[in-house]
C-alpha cells in the first residue's frame, strides 16, 4: 500500500464510521470532551501520554492519519486536554508549523516521550534533536520523575539547555538515572530548621522518647544535636545483654555516666584507660559475660560506688576481690558459681563491704578454711544469704553463722550435703527467719522437720528431693502454717529471675 492510498483513506474516513456502536455515538456527539476510550482508533497522542501508554508504537497508517489532521486540530486538542487535567502544562513550540521535520522518530530513552512520536525525514542531526526537543510535548508537573524529565532531553552526548537555563552534559543514560544524578547534585534544603528556634531543654524532652539506637544516629546529626544527646539523664539505663561490644567500648559506655548497666552474657572487648575516672555506675550485672580479668579489674576499679554487682560464672582475681572489697556501698552481692574466691579475698570483700545485705556464694566450690572466714567474717546486718552447694559445710559452722548474723529473714543451705540435725537444732533460734531451704540434704532425717513448727516467722521450708510423697504430705499437714517447696529456685542477690529479662533487681534496664 503506497503512501497516497494512505492518505485517501485518512481523509475520506468519518468519525461515524469508526464508531462501532450507537450508545458511543449518542455519548460523542453529546460530549464536547474528547473521548478518552482506547476503542477510539483517532485517539490523540497526548491523551495516550497522559494515561501512560505513550511509549506504545503505532501503525504506519495511524502515524500519517495524525500528521495530516495534527495542523487542524492542534488548538482542539489543547482546549481538551487542558480540561481533562489542569496540572498539564502544554509546552507549543515555535516551530511547530514547520512541516519539514514534522515526522520524527520516537525517543530511544525510557519513561516518559518528551519528544513528538510522529515520523520524520532523514535530517541534520542537530536540525532534528532541536525540532525534537522544541516540539509540542505534555509534562506532568505531579510527577518529580517527569519534572526532572522537563528539565532536559539528552541523546548522543549534546549539551542541551533545559526551561531553567541550565546545561548538562549527558550521555544516553535513561530518566531514573537523570534523577539520582540531579538528586546528588542538589544543595542543601531551603527554608529555615523548626529545631533552632527550640531551647535545649525542650529538645532533651523530645529525645527523653526515643530508643537508645534512635538517640545514637541523632549524635550525628549535628554538633548542637551531639551535645544535647550526650545529656547524662538520656543514658542512666542501658541494656546491652546479649551483645558484642568491641574493644574500648566499655570506656565509652562508661562516658554516658549510666547509673544501671546490663551486660549478662554478652562478649566485652579488652579496655585497658591510662587514667582512672570514677563513674557513676551504681547498677551492674556481668553475670555469665565473657570478659578478661585485666579488663574486669580496670571496669571495677572505675566503678567504687556500686551498690548492687552480679559476677555470676565469671573468673575473679585476687585484685580483682579487694577491688569489690572497696565498694562500701556495695549492698547486694552475687558471687554464684564464681571461680578464684580464696581465703584472703573473701576477707577483703567482707570487711570493705560493711553494708552488705545479701550475698550469694552459693557453688564456688569454697575450701573449708574459706566457709569458716565465711561465717566468722560475714557483716551483722546481712538479710540474706544463700550458701548452697558447699559441700564442706558442717553443724558448727551453722552454729557460728546463727550467732554472726541473727537478722537473718532468708537462708539457703540446699545441697550441703554434711548437716545433720545438730544444724536443723541451731536454726531454731532464728526468730526473724522466713525462708528456708534445706534441699537435697540428706544427712536430715525427716521426723527432725517437725521442730521447724516452732518458728512462728517461718513462711516457706523447702525439701526438694528428701521426702517420698506420702512423707511430704504427713510434713505438710504436720506443719500447716509454713508452705513446702513453693519455690525450686533461689532469688538471692540475683539480677534477673525467671524469663523477664527487661530488669535487674526490681530496676527498668530500659526506657
Amino acid at each position: 500500500m503506497n503512501a497516497s492510498a494512505v492518505d485517501e483513506d485518512c481523509q475520506t474516513l468519518s468519525p461515524t464510521q469508526e464508531i462501532l456502536s450507537p450508545r458511543k455515538r449518542m455519548r460523542l456527539e453529546n460530549s464536547a470532551r474528547k473521548s478518552w476510550s482506547l476503542m477510539d482508533r483517532r485517539t490523540d497522542t497526548e491523551v495516550l501520554q497522559e494515561m501512560g501508554v505513550s511509549l506504545l508504537e503505532q501503525d504506519d497508517s495511524e502515524i500519517q492519519c495524525e500528521t495530516i489532521n495534527t495542523n487542524t486540530k492542534s488548538l482542539k486538542r489543547k482546549h481538551d486536554i487542558e480540561n481533562v487535567n489542569p496540572n498539564v502544562n502544554y509546552v507549543a513550540s515555535p516551530k511547530s508549523c514547520n512541516t519539514k521535520y514534522a515526522k520524527t522518530k520516537p525517543s530511544p530513552c525510557p519513561g516518559t516521550s518528551k519528544i513528538s512520536p510522529r515520523s520524520c525525514e532523514k535530517a541534520p542531526l542537530q536540525e532534528i534533536l532541536e525540532t525534537s526537543f522544541t516540539d509540542e510535548y505534555l509534562i506532568e508537573e505531579e510527577t518529580p520523575l517527569n519534572q526532572i524529565g522537563a528539565d532536559c532531553y539528552t541523546k548522543g552526548g549534546y549539551s542541551v539547555t533545559s526551561t531553567g537555563g541550565r546545561k548538562l552534559n549527558t550521555t544516553l543514560i535513561g530518566v531514573e538515572e537523570e534523577a539520582i544524578i540531579s538528586r546528588r547534585s542538589r544543595g542543601e534544603p531551603q527554608g529555615e530548621d523548626s529545631f533552632r528556634s527550640l531551647s535545649d531543654e525542650v529538645i532533651l524532652s523530645v529525645f527523653k522518647w526515643l530508643p537508645k539506637r534512635t538517640l545514637a544516629h541523632c549524635m550525628m546529626v549535628c554538633k548542637r544535636w551531639y551535645r544535647v544527646a550526650c545529656d547524662e539523664t538520656l543514658w542512666q539505663r542501658l541494656d546491652l545483654g546479649n551483645k558484642t561490644l568491641s574493644k574500648n567500648s566499655i570506656g565509652r559506655i562508661l562516658s554516658r555516666k549510666p547509673v544501671i548497666l546490663r551486660l549478662s552474657s554478652s562478649e566485652i572487648g579488652t579496655w585497658q584507660p591510662e587514667t582512672v575516672t570514677p563513674s557513676r555506675l551504681q547498677y551492674l550485672d556481668l553475670s555469665m559475660c565473657s570478659i578478661d580479668c585485666d579488663t574486669l579489674e580496670c571496669l571495677l576499679e572505675h566503678c567504687p560506688a556500686l551498690r548492687k554487682l552480679s559476677v555470676e560464672n565469671l573468673s575473679l582475681s585476687r585484685r580483682a576481690l579487694g577491688l569489690i572489697g572497696k565498694c562500701s556501698y556495695m549492698e547486694t552481692l552475687n558471687l554464684a558459681m564464681s571461680q578464684g574466691i580464696d581465703e584472703a579475698g573473701l576477707r577483703d570483700i567482707l570487711k570493705g563491704c560493711t553494708n552488705l545485705q545479701s550475698l550469694n556464694i552459693s557453688w564456688c566450690n569454697l575450701a573449708e578454711s574459706t566457709l569458716q572466714e565465711l561465717v566468722e567474717t560475714l557483716p551483722q546486718k546481712l538479710l540474706r544469704l544463700n550458701i548452697s552447694g558447699a559441700r564442706k559445710m558442717t553443724d558448727e559452722m551453722v552454729s557460728a553463722l546463727v550467732t554472726r548474723c541473727p537478722r537473718l529473714l532468708e537462708l539457703d543451705l540446699s545441697d550441703c550435703s554434711s548437716l545433720g540435725k545438730d544444724a536443723l537444732t541451731a536454726l531454731l533460734p532464728l526468730s526473724r527467719l522466713e525462708h528456708l531451704a534445706l534441699s537435697r540434704c540428706y544427712l536430715l532425717p525427716p521426723h527432725a522437720l517437725t521442730k521447724l513448727s516452732s518458728m512462728s516467722s517461718l513462711q516457706y521450708l523447702e525439701v526438694w528431693g528428701m521426702l517420698p510423697s506420702t512423707s511430704l504430705n504427713v510434713l505438710k499437714t504436720t506443719l500447716p502454717a509454713i508452705q513446702v517447696n513453693k519455690f525450686m529456685f533461689s532469688a538471692i542477690a540475683r539480677p534477673t529471675i525467671g524469663t523477664k529479662r527487661t530488669s535487674i533487681w526490681g530496676l527498668r534496664t530500659r526506657d
